[in-house]
């Protein structure tokens, strides 16, 4: 009799698993993403990025500080909806904006501050620009993030179809870059958590 019931529960655990298994393989889940990203989570991507931010935000010449007037931390898809529907590919972006006094102070400044982390290592390159802005990417081996600094001075006569290059004060804009890293998606607790 002992035997019979340790039979029966072995059998109705046996079959409890089978089903628990059979329907974990029918539930939907998004294919993962092929490619090679940092073995790292997003939330280790996002210190290291506003750390970066804050420190060329704090190069530019006190004097020269008008005001912050924006200052953005976020997660964002590396990949199109297409290459990754569920945003599982995430950057960690942090970005300030910087209002600067001084009529013609914009692009020395942006020149100076790509400068400073030259002569740190980091190798730059020109984004492009015009007449009312300066920009600048750039890059070091030992750094998983990536930074742009870009200048712009308001220009009257600007035909410009790109709103960011039409400014009304003179701007200068720090952008961090971390890696493209593997999250749960855009929606997920993970990634919402670390935003608010």
């Amino acid at each position: 009799m002992v035997k019979e019931d340790l039979t029966r529960t072995l059998v109705g655990i046996t079959l409890a698993a089978v089903a628990v298994l059979g329907l974990a393989g029918c539930a939907s889940t998004a294919p993962a993403v092929s490619g090679t990203y940092p073995d790292m989570t997003l939330a280790e991507t996002k210190s290291p990025a506003q750390l970066l931010r804050n420190e060329a935000a704090a190069r530019l010449p006190e004097e020269l500080v008008d005001k912050i007037i924006e200052s953005e931390d976020a997660s964002v898809a590396c990949l199109s909806e297409d290459e990754d529907p569920e945003g599982t590919i995430r950057s960690w972006h942090s970005t300030v904006d910087v209002l600067i006094l001084g009529e013609n102070a914009v692009p020395p400044l942006v020149k100076e501050l790509v400068a400073s982390f030259e002569e740190q290592g980091w190798k730059s390159r020109d984004l492009g620009g015009n007449v009312s802005a300066v920009k600048k990417l750039l890059e070091n081996e030992g750094s998983l993030a990536d930074m742009q600094g870009s200048g712009f001075t308001p220009d009257d006569g600007a035909t410009s179809v790109s709103l960011e290059e039409v400014v009304e004060q003179r701007t200068v804009q720090i952008e961090v870059h971390g890696p493209c890293v593997r999250t749960a998606g855009g929606t997920s607790k993970e990634v919402t958590s670390l935003q608010n």
